[in-house]
């Protein structure tokens, strides 16, 4: 982390774009160390967002993708639209391989969960301020779900549905309703290519 940051000026200017105003105050926080004069501008929604634009230059805008006003990607259309140069990450809630993938389509940097530590969070925005592109760690690995990854674990052990149900305490729907987003996000059919699908990427 140290070696990325040193390749960063010693004054950035950040534009944070969140509705949350306690999420905003702790993030501004954990980016101070990313140099010597971080200056970090905050709007609370879409329209914010845009006067700070209209007054100033930023280094980089950290975009969440719930804003009271505007999903944050219509947002970020209309600045591709308007051909903005400024680099722009999407700092999201979402734990959705679609949302991910949709940001990334955009023409966003980077997909960053807001669940990522201070460590994490600081390399993703260095790597975006110098310029790379960060594969969505969403989109490569989704989270799953404590539950999912249990049912995952007792499908890969040969349960059937009912034993699943019985072993975790649920209904046999609910186990059924998580295989279901299971076989949608691994893109299979059967319960053996689920097992096979999660082991390659590394889940089992």
């Amino acid at each position: 982390m140290t070696t990325l940051c040193t390749a960063l000026p010693e004054q950035l200017n950040l534009l944070l774009v969140d509705d949350h105003r306690i999420f905003l105050d702790g993030l501004s926080l954990a980016l101070t160390p990313l140099c010597a004069d971080l200056r970090v501008q905050a709007a609370h929604n879409a329209a914010e967002a845009e006067d700070c634009l209209s007054r100033q230059d930023f280094d980089l805008i950290l975009l969440d993708l719930r804003l009271p006003d505007l999903p944050g990607l219509d947002l970020l259309q209309r600045w591709q639209q308007q051909g903005r140069l400024t680099p722009v990450a999407i700092l999201s809630a979402s734990d959705s391989s679609l949302d991910a993938q949709a940001a990334l389509a955009a023409g966003a940097l980077g997909f960053i969960p807001k669940s990522a530590n201070g460590d994490d969070l600081r390399q993703a925005v260095t790597r975006v301020l110098l310029g790379e592109t960060l594969p969505s760690p969403v989109a490569d690995k989704p989270q799953l779900t404590p539950r999912q990854q249990e049912i995952l674990r007792l499908l890969a052990d040969g349960l059937p549905n009912k034993a699943i149900s019985r072993q975790l305490g649920v209904a046999e729907d609910t186990v059924k309703t998580h295989l279901k987003a299971l076989f949608q996000e691994l893109e299979v059919h059967t319960r053996t290519a689920c097992v096979s699908a999660a082991r390659q990427r590394g889940w089992l």
